[in-house]
This record gives C-alpha cells, structure tokens and sequence, in this order.
C-alpha cells in the first residue's frame, strides 16, 4: 500500500507542475540531468539517475568466496521545486532485483539556511551515513558504518547552519519495509558539526551524532503475548558481491539501544583525513546490557584536481571535480564482541587501498583493493582474505 501512496504522490507533484500554460515552461539540462521550469521560477520539476556496475575477485581463505560481478544499483530520481519555498524528492532504488523506496521527502525552506523535512530520509547520524553513495569516496561504506547506520526510516528533522555550525535533529520511525505485527519502534537522532577552519589553506571539522531508538515489534505468541524483542548488528566483509555477514551480533530481550558517535575531517590542499568512532550500547529486560563500537580512519589525496573544498549546508567534503584523479587508503575495525553480555558477534579488520577517477559530472571509476582479517568469533572462525574491487558508475 506504501508504494502505491508514492506513485500518487509522483503523479500530483507533476500534475501541480503542469497544470501551469505549457507555453511558460522551458528544459534544460544541468550536468546531464533533465528540468522543466517555468519562467516566473514558481515551478520547476527535475529527472536524473545512476547506476553501479561492480566487480570483484576475491582471494580465498578458509571461506569459499564468490568472485563475480553484478549492477550493484540502479535509481530513479524525480524532484521538483514548489512556490519557491518548497522541494519534494523522489528516489527509487532497483538493487538486488528488487524496488525499494530510498528518498520520498517534502521540505520547507523555513530561509536559505534552514529547512523541515518529512518523509522517508536518512537519519543525520555522522558522516557516511548521511552521505549518498554517489559521492561516498569508497566502494563500500566502512564495516563500523554498515554495522551500526539507522539507515532510511519514516520521519520528521529541523537542520539549520551557520558559517562554522551544522545541526540537525529528528523523530523516526521505522522504514517503509516494516510488516512484523506490534508497536514498531521510533528514534530520536541529532548530529552536530563545528567547522572553525574553512578556507583555502586548510580545512578542520569535529562533530558528534547521537540516537536513542527503541526495538522494533518482535510480533505475538499464540497466547497474544509480545514476543520478546531484538536488536541486530551485522556487516558485510567490506564488499558487497560477495553477500555472507562475517559479523553478526543478535542481542535478545532488548529494551532500547542508544549509539553516540565522534567525527572529524581534516584537510590541507589536496590531502584530507576523516575518521569516525561509534559506541552502541542495547538495555536489555533480561541479561547483561550489551556493548559494542567501532572506527575508520581513510586517507584521501588528490593528485589532479586542485584542494579539497568544504560544504557547511552537509557538512562534509565536497565531491572533487570533473577530470580529479583521487588517491585512498582506509583502515576500519568493528568489534561485536561483549563477554559480559554472553554475546560474541566477531570482530573484524579491514585495511583498503584505491583510487578514483572522476572522468567527468556524470561518469566515474574506482579501483579497490582490500584486506580483511577476522577473529574466532566470526561467521567461520578466524581468518584472513584479499579482494580486488572495481566500479563504473554513471549518473544523469
């Protein structure tokens, strides 16, 4: 039923669009991206996409891994601009064979420098997960960042920014995929970012993001009683082809779970730092209270393509631009291991090194290559492989 209030959806902001004289619209294309406007700039509705396509070989070690390729994701994206006060997103995603709902969004441009947006959106929680994949530097987004993300989930947030201030906060629910039966669970997330450092010589940025979230429905027994609820961390071996969760942690009897996480980027010319730490803790009804946390820490350097260059409305390094040749290295460590709470869902290692090439706005190409090291406690025991990942990624 969701996905039908989309569709109707797309179909009034177009209709809202067109019902003006046909006359007083004009097109244009912007970076490959297609926009209907109309000449008093009341109106103005947009169409773009991308698409992934991955490859990747791995280098086995005790684990049977599954070299292979695949269209990693393909999106459908329809915007518009209303009143002048107004945007509305639509983004759906095509990954694995299946149609998901990514960005479906109003805002309200309360002036240039704050919004209120509702829908189905990113929660603002640190860095990566609030960037879109686009224009994230690696393939994969970090082990610590998969494991702990509130990823998309239906809800409200208030951002404003300032010169060297960011800050958003939201009240979530759960996302559009959520059918178990029970009071689903809700959020309320908030990220902040100071930037004292932005001008040509340097850049420098501290942050801190924090959530606390109740679990979500478990459904009923057959006596019509709750079934005791749970929370779950789990992450992929940095790639996303090869689709086994090396990493798992299911704690049970959960109550609530509450993440707080650190954030820096730092930058000089053409060289720029990141590194994110997050602690997740869950308080469970019965048992010990379960801990777990994790950090990256990746390494960027242009080598064609001038410094790196700073956005406050985000919060984060822009993307290079057209024609930039980017060099990275990425170190993450993600720790699902708690003894005191009887839970060991493994702890994995990863070191990346690669590069990027931003052929043009619409065209770029990655090049991986990643080490991966885990410990008794992952989902075959303790051992160590290699990959070698590529991607073409096109977007219009």
């Amino acid at each position: 039923m969701k996905k039908y209030y989309l569709f109707a959806f797309c179909l009034l902001l177009t209709g809202s669009l067109f019902a003006q004289n046909s006359n007083d619209l004009k097109l244009s294309v912007n970076k490959g991206s297609i926009k209907m406007a109309t000449e008093d700039g009341q109106f103005s509705f947009g169409m773009g996409g991308r698409v992934y396509m991955d490859a990747a070989s791995y280098f086995d070690d005790k684990t049977d891994l599954g070299s292979g390729t695949e269209i990693r994701d393909i999106r459908l994206l329809m915007k518009a601009d209303l009143w002048k006060k107004w945007n509305a997103k639509i983004n759906i995603g095509f990954a694995d064979g299946s149609v998901s709902l990514k960005d479906v969004w109003l805002m309200y441009k309360i002036n240039k420098n704050s919004f209120v947006r509702a829908g189905h959106f990113l929660e603002p929680f640190g860095i990566e997960q609030t960037e879109s994949s686009k224009t994230t530097k690696f393939m994969h987004a970090a082990s610590t960042v998969e494991a702990f993300r509130p990823g998309r989930n239906l809800g409200i947030s208030y951002a404003t920014w300032g010169k060297q201030v960011f800050w958003e906060a939201g009240l979530f629910g759960s996302d559009t995929n959520n059918k178990t039966a029970g009071d689903e669970g809700y959020g309320l997330t908030s990220r902040f970012a100071f930037a004292p450092v932005q001008n040509e010589s340097g850049i420098f940025h501290v942050g801190m993001s924090g959530i606390y979230r109740t679990a979500d429905a478990a459904g009923f027994n057959e006596l019509g009683e709750e079934n005791p609820k749970s929370i779950r961390y789990r992450s992929r071996a940095a790639t996303h082809i090869e689709k086994r969760r090396f990493i798992d942690a299911k704690v049970g009897n959960a109550d609530h779970q509450t993440k707080i996480g650190f954030e820096m980027i730092a930058a000089t010319g053409a060289v720029s730092l990141q590194t994110e730490y997050i602690n997740a803790n869950v308080s469970r009804n019965i048992g010990e209270d379960y801990t777990a946390n994790g950090w990256y820490t990746q390494l960027a350097w242009l080598v064609k393509g001038g410094n790196y260059k700073y956005k406050m409305k985000s919060a984060r390094l822009a993307k290079p631009g057209p024609g930039s040749v980017e060099l990275l290295a990425r170190y993450n460590q993600t720790d699902l291991n708690d003894s005191g709470a009887m839970i060991m869902g493994g702890k994995q290692k990863d070191i990346t090194i690669g590069g990027t090439w931003y052929v043009n706005h619409n065209i770029l190409v990655k090049f991986h290559f990643t080490n991966v090291d885990l410990d008794e406690n992952a989902l075959n025991g303790e051992e160590n492989f290699n990959m070698i990942q590529t991607r073409l990624q096109f977007s219009f």
